[in-house]
């Protein structure tokens, strides 16, 4: 839709001197009519919508009339290429013509009409050294410039950036940009509507490309409040983005829109796949489930904005890690049959009596923290001591649950790197334990806000039920001695299993 907007704008251009030139005044002239040399060709308006007067027009005239017949010839060309190349010369010709600023804006849309998108975006740039404020210059190269962002991910931050400069000059221009003669006021409104969803667009891009969500969500709403725009997923899509992406999200307007970006996206099944997934992941997440997904996607495939009275229910909150102890707890009775991650999970919960269960049986028992069926990821090694991740959810954040310290330093040659996996059999006995405070919440910098985390961090604030210790919640680091790589053993004994069946600490919040 935006580049039905953008070439519209350059057929403005195209139209406005059609009207404009041949003529001492739009309003005096009948198209077609033929100014002798020296008479004044005319750009500008004389009013905008609304009655508000813009900028006079600016009276141009040239004087020599060899050059006065040139332009005149260039600009009469109709075949796009053919009239690029007359307007060319014509500025080779007269470098400094008084009609530099007319002839670049002819020569871009020329190069438009020509499908030459190279020589259309040097003509802008051309342009923008004459006249650093023009409307159709800063319209073309925003757009241009974000869908080349869209397609090159190592320089899209750069790209984005240069986007939104242009974007803001452009919202600046759009405010007094004059209305080109013969042009009614609806459609001269209509243009004016058109370059700033260009302009709001490409500012909320950059803006939730450096995650500050509340401008990407004031300039991408404000983009497709205009009606053309309204079923534009460049802009439906990250809008829905910056909204569930905020912190504290907005989910209510969020969901709402990532199920527009769905409908919207019918017709690329992959793109709808994908859109599909960030939608129910963040509608789970709310909700607690996908139930009721459908009736979302019903409402926003029949309205542009959220209906009045539009809502989602939120799930319940979930239970701290010291009540969700008990649960496993309650389902594992015999702590020797827990999974391993459940008791390094109970250890860390906060909940006294349940870590004292745990314990009481772990307490100077050998535990085995890697094995080739469940290797441990070193966070940090010395000869004497190693950090590992021992569960699943610490070895895919990279947070060491384990100490273990060795019995025989290891060789400097043998001592693991931090990042490579243990595929051998290793094996400490349990000395002691300490609970972990929740994470902290990070700083979100752009907006300088903090972010809370999606784990255990968001009931960092609750009050803990009674019997649970203040500032845990956040896992446990379990200390092993007498730590070593063992032989496998010729009868083979089963580890316990190293993923819990009862949770996940992602759903502890």
């Amino acid at each position: 839709m935006k580049k039905l907007l953008l070439m519209s704008l350059l057929a403005f251009a195209a139209y406005g001197f059609a009207q404009e030139a041949p003529g001492t005044a739009p309003a005096q002239t009948t198209p077609g009519q033929q100014p002798t040399a020296g008479q004044q060709t005319t750009t500008g308006s004389q009013q905008t919508t609304g009655g508000q007067q813009a900028a006079q027009p600016q009276q141009k005239t040239i004087k020599d009339p060899a050059e006065y017949n040139a332009y005149m010839s260039a600009i009469s060309a109709q075949d796009p290429n053919a009239k690029a190349q007359a307007l060319e010369a014509f500025l080779q010709q007269y470098p400094n013509t008084v009609v530099k600023q007319e002839t670049l804006e002819q020569l871009m849309a020329a190069y438009q009409a020509a499908n030459n998108g190279p020589k259309m975006t040097d003509a802008a740039n051309r342009l923008l050294q004459v006249d650093p404020s023009n409307i159709r210059a800063l319209a073309l190269l925003t757009f241009v410039t974000r869908a080349q962002a869209g397609t090159n991910a190592a320089n899209a931050p750069q790209l984005y950036a240069q986007a939104a400069q242009y974007a803001q000059r452009g919202l600046q221009a759009a405010e007094t940009m004059p209305r080109p003669a013969g042009v009614s006021d609806a459609d001269y409104k209509k243009l004016q509507d058109g370059v700033k969803v260009i302009f709001n667009g490409a500012i909320g891009m950059d803006a939730l490309q450096r995650k500050d969500y509340a401008t990407a969500q004031k300039a991408l709403a404000a983009a497709i409040a205009v009606p053309e725009d309204a079923n534009n997923l460049q802009d439906v899509y990250p809008l829905a983005t910056a909204y569930l992406q905020a912190n504290p999200p907005d989910y209510i307007n969020g969901l709402f829109y990532a199920a527009r970006a769905v409908d919207l996206s019918a017709n690329n099944a992959a793109a709808q796949q994908q859109i599909n997934k960030f939608a129910q992941y963040y509608y789970k997440k709310y909700h607690g489930s996908t139930d009721g997904w459908d009736q979302v996607l019903q409402a926003a495939q029949n309205s542009p904005a959220p209906p009045a009275g539009f809502t989602i229910t939120p799930a319940p909150p979930p239970p701290t890690p010291c009540e969700f102890a008990d649960t496993i707890m309650k389902q594992n009775p015999d702590v020797s049959q827990m999974a391993y991650g459940d008791w390094l999970f109970v250890l860390g919960s906060g909940n006294q009596k349940d870590a004292d269960a745990v314990w009481t049986f772990l307490n100077g028992k050998g535990i085995p923290v890697s094995s080739p069926e469940h290797p441990a990821k070193v966070v940090s090694a010395t000869a004497d001591e190693l950090q590992l991740a021992t569960t699943d959810d610490d070895i895919q954040e990279g947070k060491a649950d384990v100490t273990l310290k060795l019995t025989k330093p290891l060789p400097a040659s043998q001592v693991p790197q931090a990042g490579t996996m243990l595929t051998g059999r290793w094996v400490g006995k349990a000395t002691s334990y300490t609970p972990l405070p929740p994470p902290q919440p990070a700083q979100n910098a752009a907006a300088g806000q903090q972010q809370q985390p999606a784990a255990a961090g968001a009931n960092a604030q609750q009050p803990q039920p009674a019997g649970c210790l203040p500032n845990t919640g956040g896992g446990v680091m379990l200390t092993l001695t007498e730590g070593s790589k063992q032989e496998p053993p010729s009868t083979k004994k089963k580890a316990p299993p190293r993923r819990s069946t009862t949770r996940k600490r992602t759903t502890h919040r």
